[in-house]
C-alpha cells in the first residue's frame, strides 16, 4: 500500500510531497521548490539528504514534529538555513501561518564535489553568512555592475529580478525572485546593477 502522508507514521518521502517540486539533480545536488499557499498544510514527508533552505520572502510556518508539540518559525526574505537530514532524518509537517505564500528553493548535498575551497569566498559584493559541513552561503548584494569567477560548484538563487551573463550560456538571463542557477567551476558570472541573491558553495 503507497503511503498517504495523512500522519507521521504513514508519512511520503519528501520527494512525494505535492507543495514540493523537484526541479533538477546532478551527483552533487538535487534542488527542489517549496510552495505552500496560505493557510496550506503539507503531508507528512520525509527528509533524509542534508538540505540547504532560502527563503524567498517573509514566512511563518508551523512546524509539527512526531510527538512534539508545534513550534511557529520565521524566516525573514533572504534568510538561509541548513538541516543535517542524512544524520538525523526529520519527519514533518508544515503549515502556512503566515500572510503570504511560503516560497523556499531547497537543495540537498548528495556527493561531494571532485574539487572544493579550503578557506571562504572573498570577494565584492558577497558576505560570508554562515558556514556548515557541506554548505557555505553568501549574500549577494551589489549596487554597481560586479563580474566574478567562483572556483566552487554551487547554486545561485536570485532574492529579487536581477540579470547575469554566465560564460556559457548564449545570452544574458534574466532571473525573477525564486529563480537558480547551477555553478560549475571555473563560473564566471558578470551581474547587472542591483543585483541580490544567496550564493551557496558545496563542501
Amino acid at each position: 500500500m503507497t503511503a498517504s502522508g495523512t500522519t507521521a507514521e504513514d508519512y511520503v518521502e519528501v520527494y512525494d510531497e505535492p507543495l514540493h517540486r523537484v526541479q533538477w539533480n546532478n551527483d552533487y545536488a538535487l534542488v527542489y521548490t517549496v510552495n505552500i499557499p496560505c493557510g496550506g498544510l503539507t503531508l507528512w514527508h520525509r527528509h533524509c539528504e542534508d538540505t540547504v533552505y532560502c527563503a524567498i520572502g517573509d514566512v511563518a510556518v508551523e512546524e509539527t514534529r512526531p510527538g512534539q508539540p508545534a513550534t511557529i518559525l520565521r524566516s525573514a526574505c533572504g534568510a538561509a538555513m541548513s538541516r543535517a537530514h542524512r544524520a538525523e532524518p526529520l519527519i514533518h509537517q508544515i503549515e502556512n501561518v503566515g500572510c503570504n505564500v511560503v516560497r523556499f528553493v531547497a537543495a540537498e548535498a548528495r556527493s561531494k564535489p571532485p574539487t572544493a575551497q579550503i578557506a571562504p569566498l572573498v570577494a565584492a559584493g558577497h558576505h560570508l553568512d554562515w558556514e556548515a559541513e557541506r554548505f557555505r552561503v553568501y549574500q549577494l548584494m551589489t549596487s554597481t555592475a560586479l563580474r566574478i569567477e567562483y572556483e566552487f560548484y554551487g547554486l545561485l538563487v536570485a532574492l529579487q529580478p536581477m540579470s547575469v551573463a554566465i560564460e556559457g550560456l548564449p545570452a544574458v538571463v534574466h532571473l525573477a525572485a525564486g529563480d537558480w542557477r547551477w555553478l560549475s567551476p571555473p563560473q564566471l558570472c558578470s551581474y547587472a546593477p542591483d543585483a541580490r541573491g544567496i550564493v551557496i558553495e558545496w563542501c
